[in-house]
């Protein structure tokens, strides 16, 4: 019954097996951090990209204001003055206008939002769902490239 006790004398010092747990748990901490520090810059990068893209948008928004914002009135009352003098009643010489504001302000809201679509953080949040520990994992499936069917 020789059976083989553990080594004791394999184990290090006390101080040395404390400092190497120690230097162990500061580099566990040091990659949570730079992980942080990733999605920081991330971040950082997603906010002026959003900025540009909102700088963008205000100034579309700003010239189609300005520019059929003037321009709007005059047309609104050579229209209804055209469809008057044509013989259209009130409601239609109206009406006509009005859809065509629609229409404009149709178009504005579309291009507005085209604008904005960059706005939406994608990164950040798809870098979240893959976790800190997660820089060599393929992207989700949701990403992924798809292949065209045959």
């Amino acid at each position: 019954m020789d059976e083989q006790a553990p080594a004791r004398d394999a184990a290090g010092p006390l101080g040395d097996d404390a400092r190497a747990v120690l230097d162990a748990a500061r580099a566990s901490a040091g990659a949570y951090v730079g992980g942080f520090h990733a999605l920081r810059r991330l971040f950082a990068a997603e906010v002026g990209l959003a900025r540009d893209a909102l700088v963008a948008a205000l100034v579309w928004l700003l010239v189609a204001t300005v520019l059929l914002g003037t321009a709007y009135l005059l047309l609104t009352a050579l229209l209804v003055s055209g469809l008057r003098a044509a013989g259209a009643p009130w409601p239609l010489a109206i009406a006509i206008p009005l859809v065509v504001s629609v229409g404009v302000a149709l178009f504005g809201v579309l291009r507005a939002k085209a604008m904005l679509r960059h706005a939406d953080f994608e990164g950040t949040r798809r870098q979240l769902k893959l976790g800190f520990g997660a820089a060599d994992a393929a992207p989700p499936a949701d990403t992924a490239p798809r292949e065209a069917a045959p």
